[in-house]
């Protein structure tokens, strides 16, 4: 699963200085500062980041870059020609359908405040966009190997409370992959395993959770909260 999340200041340039042969009063000029990082867990465990950092200098015509607002068709050649301009800034078609129109609304508010025949035609935008990539293996989990090695561990996992999220807690989701316990399924309700402190996970990725643990010899614990998981057996109540 993959979300992202970014941040973006737009600022309008000063620059009463530009010599006319180097100033182009039909068009803007964009100074796109683009970061991306990139946090990948795998299995809940390994963490791997990176960050990379672009920088674009695009010359955009004032009508089209002016033209595009929250409510612009997306379908228009206005709005196409824009996506085309701004190509090489690394960023996916949705995050630029969401970014461009404030860039416009700055463009709009240049040109109000200073006339069309200001020199303040050049806007500094930067863009932080951060990405959480949770890789899941598609490899059964529940296979007899995960558990043979770590006997305390196949203890563990049976004793563990089941339990069902019905449809008015679809919202709710499991803190170890991020998705939405109702996400994928038909039905009205979903089992997850609750812990002793209340917190409710997928009953693989707390799976995968207690191997860890095995694995960095660590306590059994709450990934969230750390408190040490006290399994109580339910078999008899049923």
């Amino acid at each position: 699963m993959e979300s992202t999340v970014f941040w973006l200041r737009i600022t309008p340039i000063e620059n009463q200085g530009i010599p006319q042969e180097f100033y182009f009063g039909d068009c803007f000029s964009i100074i796109f500062n683009c970061t991306q990082e990139l946090i990948q867990i795998t299995q809940g465990s390994d963490v791997e980041f990176s960050s990379t950092t672009t920088t674009e200098a695009i010359l955009v015509p004032s009508d089209i870059l002016c033209s595009c607002t929250p409510f612009t068709d997306l379908n228009r050649e206005d709005t196409i020609l824009l996506h085309e301009i701004f190509s090489s800034v690394p960023a996916s078609p949705e995050l630029l359908d969401q970014i461009l129109p404030a860039i416009g609304e700055t463009a709009r508010r240049i040109l109000s405040r200073e006339g069309c025949d200001s020199n303040t035609l050049e806007i500094v935008v930067n863009l932080h966009v951060v990405t959480r990539r949770n890789i899941v293996q598609d490899s059964d989990i529940y296979n007899d190997d995960l558990c043979e090695n770590v006997p305390e561990l196949a203890q563990l996992v049976n004793l563990l409370e089941r339990s069902k999220i019905d449809e008015q807690d679809d919202d709710a989701e499991c803190a170890i992959c991020l998705e939405k316990f109702g996400h994928g399924n038909e039905d009205s309700s979903v089992e997850v395993v609750r812990i002793n402190c209340s917190h409710v996970f997928h009953d693989r990725c707390m799976l995968r959770w207690l191997r860890c643990c095995a694995d960095h010899q660590s306590p059994y614990s709450c990934p969230l909260c750390r408190c040490l998981i006290s399994p109580t057996s339910h078999g008899d109540d049923e």
